[in-house]
């Protein structure tokens, strides 16, 4: 009883943090005093999603969420731009009650982090009285709960997690089996090689490119990351100053260029988004794809794609320094400051990322989840390729964000394009990464910090 009376009186001391306009409303806790799905029966939460094939598959689902716990849920899915302007004006208002909503931390963490709208889940997954036993937190990919770590995206001095995983994706390479076997090409396994294969399928083969990738100035920035990591590079020092004019970033922007005008389809490829390279690859037109390994939902579909059955996947190819670091993209589960429900909710994320929950829609729809268990599944060989099982599993222990950790991402990524642009049109790359570096600075605020 002492331990429950504890627990209700931190509960509410911690609910009282001040921000702007007053204090956040305080969560409502219950006595606990050993996990039981029943605790909060009675309760009903306010769920806010995006539309999205994770709403679409968990929705069918919330009927045995509220039989197991008793707690009722009030779901409101909008399209993604709705959504997101929906759920800003509700957040900066500070009166809506939102107790989970889906957040992309690549893309809203910055922000929500310095507003410190996301409640730490930490303070619930660590608690053996509100987290249940079989919950098992290290069955989930390295690579996938760090991407929900606060200081991924917007150091503070303190590391917690702002949600907890729903979807992943990473970047792999892609490339026809049919026509490495036929022109006795290997893998590659560096990123020279890499290049040195393209060049060699446009010189040789006709009708088609050695490989395709994004090269639409910001829409490339996410699809050039891991090249930057790759290249030992990063978006940022450790001092919070752009780091994008470094001979690892500048050898990453050159690399990319090289790829385009000797290996691809040339300075066409500043048109192309993820549209125009998995159109080209799916009708034959490309012999490698540098991208996200979901795509493979479209190689793989005998309606949209000539190249069934004939596409392999592996990691990224290593770059001069060693190494092998593509991006991680997630969207997840998080607790708005808003909740009068945190307990309650933090019961409906637990459920919803469970190992049951997250291999059945990994195996019965397809959402690549971030948990082991689930990609270790011998089932999942039904629907996925074994090499893009194993590819994946490596690349998402390692991965690091799409996204440079900023508040001003749409900023830094259009400046970072520009120097993408630039290096396919055989440019000068240095003078284009220095002058990015400095508008960079100034756009974060660090123009008077940064060299």
């Amino acid at each position: 009883m002492r331990r429950a009376v504890l627990l209700l009186v931190v509960a509410l001391l911690g609910s009282m943090v001040v921000f702007a306009g007053g204090q956040k409303p305080k969560a409502e806790a219950a006595e606990v005093t050993e996990f039981d799905w029943r605790n909060f029966e009675g309760t009903t939460i306010r769920i806010l999603a995006n539309r999205h094939p994770w709403t679409d598959a968990i929705e069918p689902l919330l009927p045995e969420f509220t039989a197991l716990t008793g707690i009722d849920v009030n779901l409101e899915v909008y399209p993604e731009d709705q959504f997101r302007s929906k759920r800003s004006v509700e957040m900066v208002s500070g009166v809506a009650e939102i107790d989970v909503t889906m957040l992309m931390p690549m893309q809203e963490g910055p922000r929500w982090i310095s507003e410190d709208w996301a409640v730490p889940v930490d303070q619930f997954l660590n608690d053996p009285l509100l987290t249940s036993p079989e919950y098992d937190k290290e069955d989930f990919l390295g690579a996938a709960l760090d991407s929900e770590t606060s200081t991924t995206y917007a150091p503070k001095g303190k590391k917690y997690l702002v949600g907890i995983p729903i979807t992943v994706e990473n970047q792999e390479l892609m490339y026809r089996k049919d026509v490495f076997e036929k022109y006795n090409l290997s893998v590659p396994k560096t990123v020279e090689e890499m290049y040195q294969t393209a060049k060699f399928v446009n010189e040789n083969i006709p009708g088609m490119v050695g490989i395709v990738m994004r090269g639409k100035g910001a829409a490339a920035t996410s699809q050039w990351s891991s090249m930057l990591y790759t290249y030992g590079g990063n978006w940022l020092d450790d001092n919070g100053c752009p780091s994008i004019n470094t001979p690892e970033a500048i050898g990453a922007f050159e690399m990319w260029g090289k790829l385009a005008r000797d290996g691809s389809v040339g300075q066409e490829l500043v048109a192309y988004h993820w549209y125009e390279t998995t159109t080209d690859f799916s009708q034959g037109r490309a012999a490698m794809h540098w991208g996200p390994c979901n795509f493979n939902a479209i190689y793989e579909d005998p309606e949209k794609s000539k190249v069934v059955g004939k596409v392999g996947y592996t990691r990224i190819p290593k770059g001069p320094t060693g190494l092998s670091i593509p991006y991680i993209g997630t969207w997840g589960l998080s607790i708005p400051y808003l909740s009068k429900n945190r307990e309650a909710a933090w019961y409906f994320i637990q459920w919803a990322t469970s190992q049951d929950i997250v291999k059945r829609l990994q195996l019965e729809h397809m959402i690549l989840g971030g948990r082991k268990s689930a990609w270790q599944d011998p089932q999942l060989e039904k629907y996925l390729p074994k090499d893009l099982i194993e590819s994946s599993m490596a690349s998402l222990e390692v991965a690091k964000p799409f996204n440079p950790p900023v508040i001003q991402i749409s900023e830094f990524r259009d400046i970072v394009g520009v120097v993408i642009v630039t290096a396919i049109q055989g440019g000068d790359v240095k003078a284009a990464a220095d002058e990015a570096n400095r508008l960079v600075a100034d756009a974060i605020g660090k123009s008077g910090e940064c060299p």
